[in-house]
């Protein structure tokens, strides 16, 4: 029994989670990366930012518009994600987060906030670099020039 509404019926054309939609051509987030989305806003809403924006997002606005005195704050965290994530997404993480979320509203928060987004950054990402740099490795595919070349990469360097 299908309980749509106003007598709706389901259809094969119905889109499956991680799959595209070749009516839209839009492809959904496969599962793991929904949960590592997901973790990265809370981890952003714990240190008092936006929760629909990620923390790369967010350090990416302010690396490029915060005021003194807090420049070198986010240019030293988006300097750690970075050399985090270089691996598989290349050198501008947070920049291509950012650019990828324009239009979200970017908060700095408190110096309270700005701490504890500092020990989220640095507790995630250490040991996030040492992964990433094994997992490409053991998946050579997974490198991010490897993935350009494949055309599995959306991420345009400018």
């Amino acid at each position: 029994m299908n309980l749509l509404n106003d007598g709706e019926t389901s259809t094969k054309d119905e889109v499956k989670p991680g799959r595209s939609d070749k009516r839209t051509s839009k492809k959904g987030m496969s599962w793991p990366n929904s949960v590592m989305v997901a973790v990265d806003q809370l981890g952003n809403a714990i240190a008092g930012g936006n929760p629909d924006a990620t923390v790369s997002a967010r350090v990416g606005y302010f690396s490029v518009h915060a005021r003194k005195p807090y420049v070198w704050y986010w240019k030293v965290l988006e300097k750690i994600i970075d050399y985090a994530f270089q691996p598989v997404d290349g050198p501008n993480h947070c920049f291509d987060s950012y650019r990828a979320d324009e239009d979200e509203l970017f908060q700095q928060g408190s110096d309270f906030f700005r701490a504890i987004l500092g020990l989220i950054v640095i507790v995630f990402c250490v040991p996030t670099a040492v992964l990433l740099r094994l997992a490409v490795l053991v998946y050579p595919k997974w490198h991010f020039s490897n993935r350009r070349k494949d055309g599995l990469s959306t991420s345009i360097p400018e």
